[in-house]
C-alpha cells in the first residue's frame, strides 16, 4: 500500500475510533451526571490531574523517540520495553508515598484510596504501550481503532452500572482501569504475536531513545502544568462542588478537539517524520495539517460559544446553567490550543524537542500570573486569565516552534489557520 493510502486508511480508521471513544465519553460523563454529585467530579478531577502528571514519566517520551526512529532493532526494542515496565512498578511506588501529602494538602481522605487506585494504570499501560506505538509507527490503525472502541464501548457499560448501583466517584476510578486493562492486554497479546519480545536488556542501547524522549517529558510536564495548573489552584481555593462544575464545562469544551484533532495528528506524527530531511515538503504538509484542523476547530467552538445554554441542559441536565459562562470562556481558549496542537507531530517529525521544552518552560512562567490574578475575582476570572495567557503567547510561539522547524512566515501560518478550504477535509494532508 502507498503512503497516501495508508495515510488516508490511517485517517479514517482513527475518525472512526475517534469518534466513538468520544460519543461513549460523552455518554458516561452525561449520564453521571444524573447519579454523582459535583463534588464526585471534583475529586476525579484531582485524581486526573495526579496520574496525568505521573503518566509523564511513565512514558519518558519514549513514544516519541520510537515514531522518530526510522532503524530499530529488535534487541533495542527490547531494552526500551522492560525500562519501560519497570519504570511503571517505580512511579506506583512513587505514588503510594506522595498519596498522603496530597490527601493533606487538599484536605480530602478520600484521595488516600482514589489516587492508588487508578495508579495501578502505571503498571497496566507498561505491558502493552510500546506494542501500540510500533503499529502506529506502521501505520496501522486499522487493528488500533478496533482496539481501542471494544475498550471505551466495555468502560461505558461498567462505569454505567457502577453508578446507577451506587458506587459514586468509584464507577470513574473502576470503569478506567478496565479500559485500560482491556486496551493493553490485547497490545501485548498482538505484539507477542507479530513481533516477539526478547528477554534482553542494555541501558545503552536505550540512551539515544532517553536523549529525545527526556526532553519530551519536560517539555509534556511544563506544559502539562501549563494546561491543568488552573485545576490545582481552583482545587486549592475553591469547594470540590466549584471544582467540579470548572472539571465539567472544561471537559465540554476539551472534547470536540479530543474528536477532531486526534484522527489527524495520529496519522500525522509517523507520516510527517517521513519528511524529516526534506523542509519544504515538512511545512507544506504541516500547513496543510494545520488549514485542515483550523477549518473543523473554529467553526465548531464558535458554534458552542453561541449554543452553550443548549448543550449543557442536552449533555448535563438541570442545575449546570453556573457554567455557561465558564464554557463560553473556555471556548476561546480551546480554538486556540486546539490550532496549535499539531506542533507535536512537528516536533515528533524534527526531533527538536529542545524546542518543544523551551517553548513550555517559557510559557509557565507566563500562566501562573494569570491564573493566580484571575483567581481573586472567582473561577471565571481565572477562565479569562488562561484564555488572556494564550493570546498572548500565540505569536511567540509560532517564532519559536513552526518558524524554526519550517521556516514558515507568519502570513504563511495565518493564510493556513483562517483560509478554510473544506475540500482540504477530504484530501487529507498528503
Amino acid at each position: 500500500m502507498s503512503l497516501r493510502k495508508q495515510a488516508i486508511s490511517g485517517v479514517k480508521w482513527t475518525t472512526t475510533s475517534t469518534i466513538v471513544i468520544a460519543v461513549t465519553a460523552i455518554l458516561k460523563i452525561s449520564i453521571l451526571t444524573r447519579f454523582l454529585d459535583k463534588s464526585d467530579f471534583g475529586l476525579m478531577a484531582l485524581v486526573t490531574f495526579v496520574m496525568g502528571f505521573m503518566n509523564l514519566f511513565n512514558d519518558m517520551g519514549l513514544a516519541s523517540a520510537i515514531l522518530h526512529k526510522q532503524k530499530i532493532s529488535k534487541k533495542e526494542y527490547a531494552s526500551l520495553y522492560w525500562i519501560n515496565l519497570f519504570m511503571g512498578f517505580v512511579l506506583f511506588g512513587m505514588l503510594l508515598l506522595i498519596t498522603p501529602i496530597i490527601s493533606t494538602f487538599y484536605d480530602q481522605s478520600q484521595l488516600n484510596i482514589l489516587i492508588p487506585l487508578l495508579g495501578l494504570n502505571l503498571i497496566i499501560s507498561g505491558i502493552g504501550r510500546q506494542f501500540k506505538v510500533i503499529e502506529q509507527k506502521k501505520l496501522l490503525f486499522k487493528q488500533i481503532s478496533i482496539i481501542d472502541i471494544i475498550a471505551s464501548i466495555f468502560a461505558l457499560g461498567f462505569a454505567i452500572l457502577l453508578a446507577v448501583k451506587g458506587f459514586g466517584v468509584y464507577s470513574l476510578v473502576y470503569s478506567s482501569l478496565l479500559l485500560y486493562l482491556i486496551s493493553n492486554v490485547a497490545f501485548l497479546v498482538i505484539g507477542l504475536k507479530k513481533q516477539g519480545l526478547l528477554f534482553h536488556f542494555n541501558f545503552t542501547e536505550t540512551m539515544p531513545f532517553l536523549k529525545i524522549g527526556m526532553y519530551q517529558v519536560g517539555g509534556q510536564i511544563v506544559n502539562y502544568f501549563n494546561r491543568d495548573l488552573d485545576i490545582l489552584i481552583i482545587g486549592k481555593i475553591f469547594s470540590p462542588d466549584i471544582l467540579g462544575g470548572y472539571s465539567l464545562a472544561k471537559q465540554l469544551v476539551f472534547r470536540p478537539a479530543q474528536l477532531i484533532n486526534p484522527i489527524l495528528v495520529k496519522v500525522a506524527s509517523p507520516t510527517l517524520a517521513l519528511f524529516q530531511t526534506d523542509i519544504i515538503a515538512l511545512k507544506r504538509n504541516y500547513l496543510k495539517l494545520v488549514n485542515i484542523i483550523s477549518t473543523i476547530n473554529i467553526p465548531v467552538y464558535i458554534g458552542i460559544i453561541i449554543f452553550a445554554p443548549w448543550i449543557i441542559q442536552i449533555l448535563y441536565g438541570n442545575g449546570f446553567e453556573n457554567i455557561i459562562i465558564l464554557v463560553r470562556i473556555l471556548s476561546v481558549y480551546m480554538m486556540l490550543r486546539a490550532i496549535g496542537n499539531p506542533v507535536g507531530s512537528l516536533v515528533i517529525a524534527t526531533g527538536r524537542t529542545d524546542l518543544e521544552f523551551i517553548w513550555n518552560l517559557a510559557t509557565l512562567l507566563i500562566m501562573p500570573i494569570f491564573i493566580y490574578i484571575g483567581s481573586f475575582y472567582g473561577v471565571i476570572g481565572v477562565t479569562i486569565g488562561i484564555t488572556l495567557a494564550m493570546l498572548i503567547l500565540f505569536i511567540p510561539g509560532w517564532k519559536l516552534l513552526i518558524n524554526r522547524m519550517t521556516g514558515a512566515t507568519w502570513p504563511e501560518y495565518c493564510k493556513a489557520i483562517f483560509y478554510m478550504k473544506f475540500k482540504s477535509l477530504i484530501k487529507g494532508i498528503m
